[in-house]
């Protein structure tokens, strides 16, 4: 019988269940090997050996230098220049974020339903570089690392290409979808934005995976070995279509830009005109999903920048994730993150039976900020849209009326519920604009 010897490897680059059972598939292939467990929590990998002979780590490192990892026989010191470098390059990415959303740069962009396909392309463009970048961009980020260890050499571009094509595809079928039977769908905002809610917080959790946290790593939640096994396995994943049903399945993260080309779908009638529109605004999000897509490629092949790249997308897969939950917690009238000043209260005018509270819409802004009505008694909103844009056209009131309400430019009007007393907020559908609070007494 062989005498079996046992060898601790130190390994760099791991952030993910994915990873432990790649590297663990690679080893085992090795005749040398008998087995072989690779362990995120602490970043060892521990082999069974049938020879005695030395690991040469210098042979191992060239051998897995395409899919970022390296490996040693003692423990490397972390770098914390890379993680301060990946702090600055989000905070650039965050200043100029708020800048774009402070000054609507990119939200003053609409379409309506009359809009050509050209204008459709256009709106697709601001949100590649702004709210949607948040979600689906996040979400790409996330599945790079992983996607870079499967899939190497020529094969790299492979999922990322699969993912933008059926995300494509997916647009174009549903958006004659909806044309075609848009008035047998209702948009529930509840489902919406806790949907919108749980898919953000999986998103963040990637996020944080990917800046190597240890306590994450004990305490993550991950699919059964027996999966991971399979997954991590080339031969079982290489060719398959997962990324090309990721990509199909974005059409259902709302951002605000989304919604506002989805609604305008519905409203088409047609199969071929709700096609035609979601699909140029589906390539409007393509060139900066492409930039994500194969810029990621790149750095996560160079084992130089791969830690970098990864740190800063954790860090930015976790920014925005957070940006989306407070944008959706406006839209449930829940507490947020980040509250609003205190505004002086506006007293509503009695004008028959009814309460009738006026509200004005000015860029990405409500007015008043603060309103009071009687509870039990009807109420109507005279809503006067003077140069509303971006997601700021689309009003969502959880408790006050059912699903969204368009506002077209200048004079609008409708009936709230006031049957039931509380404190209520009123934003813009995907939650961006500062709500208002209307509180019914």
């Amino acid at each position: 019988m062989s005498k079996t010897t046992e060898q601790v490897l130190y390994v760099e680059g791991m952030h993910c269940a994915a990873c432990e059972s790649i590297i663990e598939q690679r080893f085992k292939d090795k005749p040398w090997v008998k087995d072989a467990k690779a362990s995120l929590a602490d970043n060892k990998l521990n082999l069974q050996m049938s020879s005695s002979t030395a690991v040469n780590t210098s042979e191992l490192n060239k051998e897995f230098s395409d899919l970022g990892y390296s490996f040693s026989t003692s423990p490397q010191v972390s770098k914390s220049d890379v993680m301060t470098k990946a702090i600055l390059i989000v905070a650039l990415t965050a200043a100029l974020f708020y800048i774009n959303e402070k000054t609507g740069f990119l939200a003053k962009y609409t379409v309506t339903g009359t809009s050509g396909y050209i204008s459709y392309f256009v709106f697709g463009l601001a949100a590649g570089a702004s709210s949607c970048a948040a979600l689906v961009g996040g979400i790409l980020l996330s599945l790079s690392k992983t996607w870079g260890n499967i899939y190497s050499g020529g094969q790299r571009h492979l999922p990322f290409t699969l993912f933008n094509a059926g995300r494509l595809a997916s647009f174009a079928i549903m958006g004659g979808v909806l044309g075609l039977v848009g008035t047998l769908f209702t948009y529930n905002v509840t489902v919406t934005a806790v949907f919108t809610i749980i898919i953000s917080l999986l998103v963040a959790l990637m996020g944080l995976q990917m800046l190597d946290l240890k306590w994450l790593q004990r305490f993550r939640i991950k699919p059964p070995k027996f999966f991971t096994e399979y997954t991590g396995d080339q031969k079982n994943f290489k060719g398959k279509y997962m990324p090309l049903v990721i990509g199909a399945a974005t059409f259902f993260l709302p951002c605000g830009f989304t919604i506002v080309a989805q609604t305008n779908a519905l409203a088409t009638g047609s199969f071929v005109k709700g096609s035609l529109m979601l699909l140029s605004f589906a390539l409007g999000t393509l060139p900066m999903l492409a930039l994500v897509s194969f810029s990621s490629i790149k750095l996560f092949s160079n084992h130089k920048f791969s830690q970098l790249f990864s740190y800063t997308a954790g860090i930015l897969v976790f920014f925005f994730s957070m940006y989306t939950i407070n944008s959706q917690l406006n839209v449930l009238g829940a507490p947020r993150f980040t509250s609003g000043k205190t505004a002086n209260v506006e007293r509503v005018k009695q004008v028959g039976d009814y309460q009738i509270l006026e509200m004005y819409a000015q860029g990405f802004e409500y007015f008043p900020k603060y309103s009071e009505l009687e509870a039990g008694k009807p109420a109507k909103v005279k809503f006067y849209n003077e140069g509303a844009y971006g997601c700021a056209t689309s009003i969502v009131s959880r408790g006050l009326f059912k699903g969204a309400i368009h506002i077209d430019e200048g004079y609008n009007e409708f009936e709230i519920n006031t049957d039931i007393p509380g404190t209520y907020k009123l934003t813009c559908s995907m939650g961006m604009v500062p709500p208002v609070t209307i509180v019914i007494k």
